[in-house]
């Protein structure tokens, strides 16, 4: 099925102005269909990425517990609409549910890729035989909505929207804007609710390495002849402007994660996402450095009307370790049968938190500029906004103060303020849980 649809050149789905452009003829659509026009759709449209997507087991496996736990209240004998889908693996999984149709709706090239697979339904994807839709195009553009919208709402929405601090790249929005416009008033929404965490937490190693960074323009008189000393407050602005995405140990963190800011998908708007303020309040566990806030996020499934009981047959772990185990020798991506899925659904829940098997998001870090140096027992307050930006991310104001009685001065030395932009991630892997462990087992003579 052809299926005509423009993306928008600076590729932000979420831009309600449009700049007008030279019409293009068939011939010209025709050959553009195939094209991914700026690095976000590129990077979807790769198969390499898609497969470390499907091979993040925590992510897939909880996924496909969601959907097929549910498949009595929110797959059989359904149409389910699968926004953003990628490879196709949860449209696949919406068939095995029962699902009566799915459509796949993806703005990328990987829409064809799917279409190779759905469109070989023979004796090894028997279950996708005449099941599978597939609608190229994103959720904002009209004709898309129409041909979504070809035989009704739908009963049931899956999607996985989810970035870096849960909102990053900003899909959540667009998953928000299909349930608005797709969705049955009874339907059911999978995922059904995130929650973002922060807790303070101490790493001299990392901010060291992060200042270390941009020292090159403090250190170094003359390069080729020229002075770059000036640049130095720039480079340290710019590098602890960063958030830092990588596993930690939990025994970094001083404190307990505060009251996580929750997003319920079934009722929150569009306008709930574009700018927020989550406020923090911490009490110190131990005397230490503080050198920022650790982030993570948990993700909700469940159906509209919550389990009035669990299903103890249902109660397994996803896996036993977070590694990519799709080029080991296991099979965890080709797991055995499920149980009979409840009557009434079923809860699952999904944390990428430090204690949590890794995933593919891991977790992230706002470094403070300058730490702050805080006592055991004592209060540590503040604020984080967000404030949606037009590279698919989000500006971020952090503010964080130590609740400590004597004069105020100014510049208070117990106060911080950092900004940070959360597409400009950096990546930290010195950390390696699953090395960790290993390591425990080797002393221990496991």
């Amino acid at each position: 099925m052809e299926v005509d649809s423009e993306i928008n050149v600076d590729g932000n789905a979420h831009t309600n102005g449009h700049v007008a452009t030279p019409s293009k003829t068939h011939a010209d659509k025709k050959e553009e269909k195939n094209k991914d026009h700026d690095f976000y759709f590129n990077f979807y449209s790769s198969l390499q990425n898609q497969a470390n997507m499907i091979g993040d087991i925590s992510r897939t496996g909880t996924y496909r517990k969601a959907i097929l736990g549910n498949g009595e209240v929110a797959f059989k004998d359904k149409i389910v609409l699968d926004v953003g889908a990628g490879s196709g693996i949860l449209s696949y999984m919406s068939a095995q549910a029962g699902a009566k149709e799915v459509i796949a709706l993806e703005a990328s090239s990987m829409a064809e890729k799917t279409e190779i697979v759905s469109a070989n339904a023979g004796k090894n994807n028997a279950h996708l035989k005449d099941r599978i839709r597939i609608v190229r195009g994103m959720v904002e553009d009209a004709k898309v909505q129409e041909q979504v919208l070809q035989n009704g709402k739908v009963d049931t929405i899956i999607s996985e929207p989810i970035g870096v601090m849960l909102l990053h790249e900003r899909m959540v929005e667009s998953f928000i804007l299909a349930r608005d416009l797709f969705l049955k008033p009874d339907g059911q929404l999978l995922p059904s609710a995130g929650q973002i965490f922060f807790c303070p937490f101490s790493d001299e190693g990392l901010y060291n390495e992060t200042d270390q960074k941009a020292q090159f323009f403090n250190t170094t008189l003359f390069v080729q002849g020229t002075d770059f000393k000036e640049l130095y407050p720039a480079a340290r602005e710019e590098v602890f402007a960063q958030p830092v995405v990588g596993m930690f140990p939990p025994s970094s963190l001083v404190s307990t994660a505060c009251t996580p800011k929750s997003f319920d998908f079934y009722t929150c708007t569009k306008e709930d996402l574009l700018e927020f303020t989550i406020p923090v309040d911490f009490v110190v566990h131990r005397t230490a450095l503080i050198h920022g806030l650790a982030s993570w996020f948990d993700l909700d499934f469940y159906p509209r009307q919550l389990p009035t009981s669990e299903d103890p047959n249902w109660n397994y772990p996803i896996s036993s370790t977070g590694n990519w185990q799709w080029m080991s020798q296991e099979s965890p991506l080709n797991p055995g049968p499920t149980p009979v899925p409840p009557k009434d659904g079923l809860a699952v829940k999904l944390s990428t938190g430090p204690s949590a098997a890794r995933t593919h998001w891991q977790q992230a870090r706002l470094l403070l500029p300058e730490p702050l140096a805080a006592n055991k027992g004592e209060r540590l307050k503040g604020s984080i906004h967000f404030k949606v930006n037009d590279a698919r991310s989000y500006d971020l104001t952090l503010d964080l103060e130590i609740d400590r009685p004597g004069p105020e001065w100014s510049p208070n030395p117990l106060k911080r303020r950092a900004e940070y932009q959360l597409q400009q991630q950096c990546f930290n892997y010195s950390y390696n849980p699953d090395a960790s462990l290993n390591a425990l087992s080797m002393a221990a003579g496991i």
